[in-house]
């Protein structure tokens, strides 16, 4: 019998997000489509790429997840 998965209850975030993008590095004067949704945004992520903030955290959320499973399918043996 393969162990069970322990479901633990992970915090939800911070009201305000994960991440701290209040600095102007963060602006532009331009609106290009977001890199995840296309949808404008005049915000840039920390490597100049146009981002929402909401859509760089949701998209963190996902590859933590994605990680977080990987990582319990290689302890556990499962496939």
């Amino acid at each position: 019998m393969p162990p069970s998965r322990k479901n633990s209850s992970r915090p939800d975030p911070p009201p305000t997000g994960l991440l701290d993008w209040t600095d102007r590095a963060h602006w532009s004067d331009t609106a290009k489509p977001c890199r995840y949704c296309a949808h404008p945004t005049w915000l840039r992520d920390r490597s100049r790429k146009p981002a929402h903030k909401v859509c760089a955290e949701a998209a963190i959320a996902q590859q933590t997840q994605e990680y977080a499973e990987a990582w319990e399918n290689e302890r556990f043996g499962i496939q």
